[in-house]
């Protein structure tokens, strides 16, 4: 099948979830022998001028501010009112641009420039879609997240993640109103909608009235390697210079916003009496101030200097921070599925996580649970394994084992099963 994919989630490196499950479904889709292009919404190329389209779909534009954002989004918000349908132009990369490992694969890239943002502002004004058009062959549009976009002629597919906006919409920054028209309207119009857990499934289906018949759910998988022997005996030096040793310090990983529960955490994990600091591994998110700051900031300088922020960290520090951690802590509110809790299964890390939404289904009996509304549970959940070297031992084993259950074979086989309903 020839399938196009929304591909501006896949080219962040620095992306959420969502952009590691758009480099997955690629790879898995290229697998199983379909022909993949991207549809890029890149900012910045020039029909006119080759070298600028295969350059932009690549680059990594940083945000205006100031005078010039305000004129930006009132040009984005004026072609998004007008143009109700937006024709995308194949780009010829060639050897032009040094391939992402997450497009060394795909076939074209197709750039129609802007198309996401001025598809959202129409949506958000309008209650419209925008219609795109490619000059080539497409069998399938394969959504990566609800998107206000659609295309004639061709089957749809849609994955959703998670309904967070709705389940908890004071931890997001989303328009309610209209994230809620937008999702109704990509289940409606989508021949398939894809989600990552059966949490998942059951709040898609719930709450936005879909038939059970048409969700499928594909467990995400992780590309995450545990260390190898070598990169083991190298470790010590790898966690230097976050001023950390293996197997003596706590870790939560993920962007610090609202859902994470950081503050919570943090002021848990100061409850307890442990000398191994928690390191909170991630970039900040929304509302940085008002939680974790507002956690912060009646701190004494001894107790601070038990938090180690991290910033955003590339896959190899990732790996190593799992491998040394003595636990993940990931008492998050809501998930659609929890990737960081499968990566530390993966690395043979144990894990303190939610007793809630899809965690207990992703972690199965290789996890503490801990109520993540409440405080004295997590402080609770910490202190079992920090206390209790034989536990830990034992979630180690556990976790190995139970991420074998979403390997990339796996995922293989159920995105098959779910793409042959397309065929039926």
């Amino acid at each position: 099948m020839q399938i196009l994919i929304d591909g501006d989630y896949a080219r962040d490196q620095q992306g959420t979830g969502i952009s590691t499950y758009a480099r997955t479904l690629a790879k898995a889709l290229i697998t199983l022998g379909n022909d993949l292009s991207w549809l890029s919404g890149a900012s910045g190329g020039d029909k006119r001028e080759p070298l600028a389209d295969a350059a932009a779909v690549a680059d990594q534009l940083q945000p205006a501010r100031g005078p010039r954002a305000w004129v930006q989004t009132a040009g984005r918000m004026a072609e998004g009112l007008s143009a109700s349908t937006v024709a995308a132009r194949k780009i010829n990369r060639g050897n032009v641009v040094v391939a992402a490992r997450s497009e060394a694969n795909v076939q074209a890239v197709h750039l129609a420039p802007e198309l996401y943002i001025r598809a959202h502002y129409r949506h958000m004004l309008l209650r419209q879609f925008t219609t795109v058009k490619v000059g080539a062959p497409v069998d399938v549009l394969h959504l990566t997240a609800p998107l206000p976009i659609r295309m004639s002629g061709v089957k749809r597919v849609v994955t959703i993640h998670d309904l967070i906006p709705i389940r908890l919409p004071y931890t997001t920054p989303d328009n309610k109103s209209e994230f809620i028209a937008r999702a109704r309207t990509c289940v409606r119009e989508s021949d398939l909608v894809i989600t990552v857990s059966e949490a998942s499934k059951a709040d898609i289906v719930n709450l936005l009235d879909v038939d059970p018949s048409k969700v499928a759910v594909t467990y995400q998988s992780s590309d995450l390697q545990p260390l190898t022997v070598e990169e083991q005996s190298r470790l010590p030096n790898g966690l230097s210079r976050f001023g950390i040793v293996p197997g003596e310090y706590l870790l939560c990983v993920g962007a610090q916003e609202p859902k994470k529960n950081v503050r919570r955490l943090i002021e848990a994990y100061l409850e307890i009496d442990t000398p191994m600091p928690l390191v909170l591994a991630g970039p900040r998110g929304w509302m940085w101030e008002q939680e974790v700051g507002a956690a912060l900031a009646p701190l004494s300088e001894k107790a601070r200097a038990r938090l180690k922020f991290t910033g955003y960290i590339d896959r190899d520090d990732l790996r190593r921070l799992y491998a040394g951690a003595c636990a993940l802590v990931y008492p998050s509110l809501y998930e659609g599925f929890g990737l960081p809790a499968l990566e530390a299964m993966i690395s043979g890390c144990p894990v303190v996580t939610s007793n809630i939404s899809s965690l207990p289904e992703v972690c199965g009996d290789a996890a503490i649970y801990v109520d993540p509304f409440d405080r004295n549970a997590i402080r609770q959940g910490i202190e079992q394994v920090v206390e209790n070297a034989e536990l830990r031992s034992q979630l180690s084993g556990a976790g190995r084992k139970r991420a074998q259950i979403f390997s990339f074979e796996t995922y293989l086989t159920s995105l098959n099963e779910a793409y042959s309903r397309l065929s039926g």
